[in-house]
């Protein structure tokens, strides 16, 4: 397989994504998603919650063959001119408010587990472009797990207290510059350090991950995650 496909934009190129059931039906949305969330007319995104919730797609590959690469795509589209930063706020938003809905008010299949899992979500104070955290986190939903935490939570004093009155099995990390790696670094260090938490498994993930994997290989996770689907594969392994 060529080494320069972006999987950002084309998830459906990597075998384990095209797995993923409804994938050809989720990929036939991204365009006229990505029209929505651009489009000065609020009701094409109306409109496309509704569509989208009428599908009964699993949340996972909603978030894995469309959220994620229409994400990549206005990223992409602000990188190369071809739209103005309100453009892509607005569009970001929009693309938030569409995840979040459909994770929280759809009924979805959860998995029978003997033993809830818990995954709590956290950002660095750079991570300021949080809608990778709500696709991440409707991921677990959707398999599972009980997500706690999100893109309000920083890497702060509130993160280590709500450590310390609950137990997870996984805490996610998403980090926005890649300069934050030592305060990344450092906090699970922290998380580590202490005996209620020193099983919990770690991943980091977000913008800099993508941009940098490699200045985050060594800070102490148990995984570098690139991806919604790298983080989804992690989640299933720890079934």
């Amino acid at each position: 397989m060529p080494s320069d496909i972006d999987f950002h934009l084309h998830p459906e190129l990597d075998p384990k994504a095209r797995e993923l059931p409804g994938t050809e039906k989720a990929i036939s949305y991204r365009a006229a998603l990505t029209e929505a969330l651009i489009n000065a007319d609020p009701r094409g995104h109306r409109e496309m919650i509704e569509e989208l919730q009428r599908s009964d797609l699993p949340m996972h590959t909603l978030a894995i063959q469309l959220f994620s690469p229409v994400a990549a795509q206005l990223g992409r589209l602000w990188c190369n001119d071809e739209t103005d930063f309100i453009q892509v706020a607005v569009a970001s938003t929009r693309l938030g408010m569409i995840v979040n809905h459909l994770s929280q008010n759809r009924s979805q299949a959860i998995r029978d587990r003997q033993k809830v899992r818990r995954v709590l979500l956290a950002r660095t104070q750079g991570a300021l472009h949080t809608i990778g955290v709500s696709i991440v986190a409707s991921c677990f939903r959707d398999m599972g797990w009980d997500v706690d935490g999100g893109a309000d939570l920083e890497l702060d004093d509130s993160l280590y207290l709500r450590l310390s009155n609950s137990s997870y099995s996984l805490l996610g990390i998403s980090v926005g510059r890649v300069d934050e790696v030592d305060q990344c670094a450092a906090a699970i260090r922290r998380v580590q350090s202490s005996r209620s938490t020193s099983t919990m498994k770690i991943a980091v993930g977000g913008p800099a991950v993508m941009k940098n994997p490699r200045a985050f290989g060594s800070i102490g996770a148990d995984m570098v995650a690139r991806s919604a689907l790298e983080v989804m594969h992690l989640a299933d392994r720890m079934a």
